[in-house]
């Protein structure tokens, strides 16, 4: 069972999903290896193909649009990617300002106030110290 209903969205869509998150994380001219292996996460666990992956990595050296992009899908999933967009510009350890400005974009096409937004920042921020509190617990 999938955590959440991406699982069940078409390959087209997750194809989407997908290159938004790369058009995100490549926002700051740079993707670096925490970002890649987030992205390269969310898409196993939304089983995307690894034959569509290696169009999506792609995407990588050449960004797709995002106005395109989000004509195409509809605000439910529109919202998926905020929330995965969030995380996936924060495993550097930091928010870039272009990430930032794109991640802006998906909300105001989602529909979704600041304050709801703020609170992904702080959903992503808390998830992040939830994980590395494991490490400080194993003593890594």
């Amino acid at each position: 069972m999938f955590t959440d209903p991406l699982g069940d969205c078409s390959p087209g869509d997750k194809r989407i999903y997908a290159s938004i998150l790369v058009l995100v994380a490549s926002a700051d001219g740079e993707l670096v290896r925490e970002e890649f292996c987030a992205i390269e996460a969310l898409m196993g666990r939304i089983l995307i193909h690894p034959e569509a992956r290696i169009d999506i990595r792609n995407l990588m050296n050449d960004p797709p649009d995002l106005e395109e992009l989000l004509i195409t899908i509809d605000s439910s999933l529109i919202k998926f990617v905020l929330r995965d967009a969030a995380l996936v510009a924060a495993v550097d350890g930091d928010y870039d300002a272009a990430e930032l400005k794109l991640i802006k974009r998906l909300a105001t096409a989602a529909g979704v106030k600041d304050n709801t937004l703020k609170e992904i920042f702080d959903w992503v921020n808390s998830g992040l110290a939830w994980h590395h509190q494991s490490l400080d617990i194993l003593g890594l």
